[in-house]
């Protein structure tokens, strides 16, 4: 009988499952990139060493992906968005134009970066009333090591940008506005819905 003896059993359990599931994930087979064929990847994006690229992902210009990042399939990655190493993009992944991704990021299915805030003015002078729409400019920043939940939003700052620190783990389906900055090693579990700026 074999006996492990810690004074965190439960870290321990955490470690060991991490362990375990690279142990069962595919590996590219040298250090050149990988990309499926029904992949579109404009001819300007910048791929590290060993990255993966799925069915019906859509890279645009501009795009920078460090080494051994993979996209799963049907991601949609914006122009100029840039992407750290060793991260991972379950399917329909959808970041939009400037967005910063750190290393070691887990981002789950649905999960959309960079989207308008909801920004709009009151506009009295239409005959029926309305609302005017407030252009967003900033971009959305996250830091390494951060983990974001299935069906979770993101919005780009309005001018300056929405600043997500390192080490954070969000949950399912959260929004976070525009403008917020969620700093290092917080945690935030689902449901939450957090206003602009």
């Amino acid at each position: 009988r074999v006996r492990v003896r810690c004074n965190n059993p439960y870290l321990l359990y955490a470690r060991l499952t991490q362990w375990f599931d690279r142990a069962l994930r595919p590996v590219s087979e040298g250090s050149e990139p990988v990309i499926h064929a029904t992949a579109v990847v404009a001819p300007d994006v910048e791929l590290g060493a060993g990255v993966r690229i799925g069915p019906g992902c859509v890279v645009e210009t501009g795009v920078r992906i460090g080494a051994r990042t993979v996209l799963e399939g049907g991601c949609m990655i914006g122009r100029d968005v840039s992407i750290g190493e060793d991260a991972l993009l379950h399917p329909r992944v959808t970041l939009y134009a400037r967005v910063q991704v750190g290393d070691r990021a887990i981002l789950h299915s649905g999960v959309v970066l960079g989207a308008d805030g909801f920004g709009f003015a009151p506009d009295h002078q239409q005959a029926r009333g309305g609302w005017c729409k407030i252009a967003q400019f900033g971009r959305v920043v996250l830091g390494n090591d951060v983990e974001v939940g299935a069906n979770t939003t993101i919005d780009r700052g309005a001018l300056e940008d929405t600043v997500i620190g390192n080490d954070v783990k969000i949950d399912n389906q959260i929004m976070i506005g525009h403008n917020c900055r969620i700093g290092d090693h917080t945690a935030i579990a689902a449901c939450v819905g957090i206003a602009g700026s």
